[in-house]
């Protein structure tokens, strides 16, 4: 099976990234830790992973980009998966970073670095959208 760079269903993970985080219950992926209820990250990419299989045909990959070198920046390939076809495409990346508070944020990317859609603040309280782009 043959991975390839598609962007044709870039605005379908856009979408498909900002209904999950309408329906995303965040208690289920806060722990206590140091001392305070964090948000776990990782929680919340195989939550949003199993998500994006069930209605999307799509999947987060395994391979991770740590911006600037710091292990808490990390940006995760979406591939989508055509039935049709013998192959896998990328579509976009995903970033799912931790903050020094307890904190998340989660945003998509294009190819170039472009941020799509919006940016997402994962907080125990709750999910805020941080800008429109």
């Amino acid at each position: 099976m043959r991975i390839i760079y598609d962007d044709a269903m870039q605005s379908v993970m856009v979408e498909a990234v900002e209904k999950f985080m309408v329906v995303c219950n965040v208690k289920r992926i806060t722990r206590y830790e140091y001392g305070m209820d964090r948000v776990q990250m990782n929680r919340m990419k195989e939550a949003l992973n199993r998500f994006l299989e069930s209605y999307y045909s799509m999947s987060i990959g395994n391979t991770v980009t740590h911006a600037h070198g710091i292990g808490n920046n990390c940006q995760y390939p979406v591939y989508y998966h055509p039935e049709q076809l013998n192959e896998i495409q990328q579509c976009g990346n995903i970033n799912i970073n931790t903050g020094m508070f307890g904190e998340g944020y989660v945003y998509c990317e294009d190819y170039n670095g472009r941020k799509l859609g919006q940016v997402y603040e994962v907080r125990v309280r709750g999910i805020t959208r941080k800008c429109d782009l």
